[in-house]
């Protein structure tokens, strides 16, 4: 499946969930949760990125 074919809102709200977690990690003294929820937002940063090389990579910068 292309990277490119991901809308971002779902992307973001990945993000979002991550830092969330791991937020509530460092609230809880759990440095478990913390890691999982790092983990989580760089995994979604990485889909973020290859996803916008991906576009610019087929449409090219102006889009056309």
């Amino acid at each position: 499946m292309p990277f490119a074919d991901i809308a971002s809102t779902p992307v973001y709200a990945l993000m979002a969930f991550g830092v969330t977690l791991a937020a509530m990690g460092h609230l809880f003294g759990d440095r478990r949760i913390v890691a999982i929820g790092l983990a989580v937002l760089f995994l979604a940063t990485g889909l973020l990125l290859a996803g916008a090389y991906q576009a610019y990579d087929e449409q090219g910068p102006l889009g056309f």
